[in-house]
């Protein structure tokens, strides 16, 4: 395995990770704020960073593609999922810090639905270029068009983010009470975490299964 192309690989993924944690973070940190339009754009700066990075990282997979290095494959994507989950861990511990909330997730039948389907999302949400190209290294006569859905099913993914997530993180800023709820913050944490747990278990899987 190339160490240096790996690295850049874990480097460029999990930097795109921190950046997607942070604009959320930033955003929720700052909810008390007078400048909420000054506090939107710069959360869509670091968005734009985030994706920036993480669009460095198919064609990194797609060179060990096309060199059949599966194994690499395999150990980048746990490493990173490792990384990404301990990155996640320790924004979310100074969010929470910073909020001065003890995380305290109550569960109710009408979100439990929700709060499974979050976590499938984060599970797959910011890995799609992964696991398609393992997934191309199966078909390898369809790998041309399937590497190329990338971009798709990240959009398609981001869905639940956008339209979701985000307009209720909205409405926790907009919401000038003292005492307001943050069970919307510790749903957030606790998709992005478990979700990216989940990641950790499915390349586990992957790797004593495939690995050669």
């Amino acid at each position: 395995m190339d160490i240096f192309l790996a690295v850049v690989i874990l480097l460029m993924q999990n930097v795109a990770i921190f950046l997607d944690n942070l604009s959320v973070f930033y955003l929720t940190k700052n909810h008390n704020t007078n400048k909420l339009a000054s506090l939107f754009a710069r959360k869509h700066q670091i968005d734009f960073l985030s994706r920036g990075f993480l669009f460095f990282t198919p064609p990194l997979l797609g060179y060990l593609l096309t060199r059949d290095d599966l194994n690499s494959l395999l150990i980048i994507l746990l490493v990173s999922s490792v990384l990404s989950l301990f990155v996640t861990l320790i924004q979310s511990t100074w969010l929470l810090r910073d909020l001065n909330y003890k995380f305290h997730l109550s569960f109710k039948w009408n979100t439990v639905g929700l709060l499974i389907v979050g976590l499938l999302i984060y599970a797959i949400y910011m890995y799609v270029p992964f696991y398609l190209n393992i997934l191309a290294y199966f078909f390898k006569q369809q790998s041309l068009w399937l590497v190329q859905l990338s971009p798709g099913l990240t959009m398609v993914t981001s869905i639940f983010v956008v339209y979701y997530m985000d307009p209720r993180i909205a409405k926790f800023i907009d919401n000038k009470k003292k005492n307001k709820s943050p069970q919307v913050i510790f749903e957030m944490i606790a998709m992005r975490s478990i979700g990216r747990f989940f990641i950790i278990l499915l390349a586990l899987l992957m790797y004593f299964k495939f690995s050669i």
